[in-house]
């Protein structure tokens, strides 16, 4: 088919919407669509067009760039003018100028893939539209954006991005909210599952990376069943926000463990900086175990890897996820986790992971504790589960459906 797919809000390629556009990308393309992407003006200003977001397998067509001699036209690009490069004309772009310029070419497509519905949508549809519904995080942490900003996802997004033909959730947790807040009917609803991807990606540090490739999960000497040894770090992978990501309970929750337990595992928080994340440093720095933990800024894509090899155990304590990429990723990677038992991360986590009240302090200190002292048979069963869970999660099945999806409309 001939697809137009919108890639805005890119995010300069560093959030976990960047790590959903560029995957959705490269699976769509793998299937022989033909993609014409939306994009930001800044990608067409920087010339290589943030590579990793347009290559595809048997093309290195880029938007804007003719392919190579004898090469299948996969990619091309629309720009958005450079008025809309600022968050607020790009809504308005996006909402009612973007639709205009779609009815004008509609017979050049066969459907349009809006991979973040929940941040952009359109007045209207000309074509067979797909919207994809990450989260409603703003109806579920106070604070978390502006009053205006609050405005324009609680009221006039949700007005416009439920008229798209075919309604995509990523999750259960998020079909639910959008039945809740938004008001959608619970048929028009499709649930499609984010994938893990083998190789290299980028995400859950929000303007630093996460959702890395799977690994095989065997790195060190491990216990029986492929477990990892003792002597490995907890990793969070997460920008550093307050309140939203929930950094502050954890350090709180570290501090309780005992000190030698703690020696034995140091707490690594990989993420860049964000709303108030000096009130996360400044809680590190109260902890009497503050020696034992550290902040890594953004991870590079060629230093994530032994980022991951370091890992004995992965924790994600955030207030609200819309999938939670890193969970289902250290399960691939043989990792035991613990997570929040609410929302999408007790979906995932459910049965695999050992969750725990986000709000409670005491409930995660619980259950760092009991993650780290799980014996060996345990330990190896919860990755094995992990293992077959993660086994669900795939970019190609993802961009199948919502390809299904739009030739219902065709």
């Amino acid at each position: 088919m001939r697809l137009l797919v919108s890639c805005i809000p890119w995010d300069k390629g560093k959030s976990g919407i960047s790590v959903y556009t560029r995957e959705v990308v490269k699976a769509l393309a793998g299937h022989g669509h033909q993609l014409t992407l939306v994009v930001e003006p800044e990608l067409r200003k920087r010339g290589a067009l943030a590579a990793p977001l347009f290559e595809s397998e048997g093309a290195r067509t880029l938007a804007g760039v003719a392919p190579e001699s004898g090469g299948a036209r996969t990619l091309a690009a629309h720009t958005a003018p450079r008025w809309a490069a600022s968050p607020v004309r790009s809504m308005f772009w996006h909402l009612f100028c973007l639709p205009f310029w779609i009815w004008r070419h509609r017979w050049e497509y066969d459907g349009f893939v809006i991979c973040a519905a929940n941040r952009r949508a359109c007045a209207f549809y000309p074509l067979p539209t797909t919207a994809t519904v990450h989260d409603l995080a703003n109806f579920h942490i106070p604070g978390k954006y502006s009053r205006s900003r609050m405005v324009y996802l609680a009221h006039v997004l949700p007005f416009f991005a439920k008229r798209a033909q075919y309604l995509v959730a990523i999750s259960e947790a998020t079909k639910a909210d959008m039945v809740k807040f938004w008001h959608c009917k619970p048929e028009d609803i499709t649930v499609l599952y984010d994938g893990l991807t083998e190789g290299t990606g980028n995400g859950e540090q929000g303007t630093g990376n996460g959702e890395r490739g799977i690994g095989n999960g065997e790195r060190g000497t491990g216990n029986s069943g492929g477990a990892r040894t003792l002597a490995a770090h907890i990793l969070y992978i997460s920008r550093i926000e307050h309140p939203g990501k929930n950094h502050v309970r954890l350090i709180e929750a570290y501090g309780r463990l005992p000190r030698a337990l703690a020696e034995a595992h140091p707490l690594v928080l990989a993420g860049a900086d964000w709303k108030d994340a000096d009130t996360v440093h400044e809680a590190a720095a109260r902890s009497p175990h503050s020696d034992l933990i550290r902040f890594t800024g953004f991870v590079p894509n060629e230093e994530i890897e032994s980022l991951w090899a370091q890992t004995g155990f992965y924790v994600f304590p955030s207030l609200f996820e819309g999938f939670g990429l890193s969970l289902a990723e250290a399960m691939a990677r043989g990792i035991p986790c613990a997570c929040s038992n609410n929302g999408s991360l007790g979906e995932i986590g459910e049965g695999v992971a050992i969750t725990f009240d986000p709000e409670n302090v005491d409930s995660i200190a619980a259950a760092l504790e009991e993650l780290l002292k799980e014996d060996d048979a345990a330990r190896a069963a919860r990755i094995g589960r992990g293992r077959e869970r993660a086994a669900r999660f795939s970019w190609p099945d993802h961009a199948a459906g919502i390809a299904r999806l739009i030739e219902k409309g065709i």
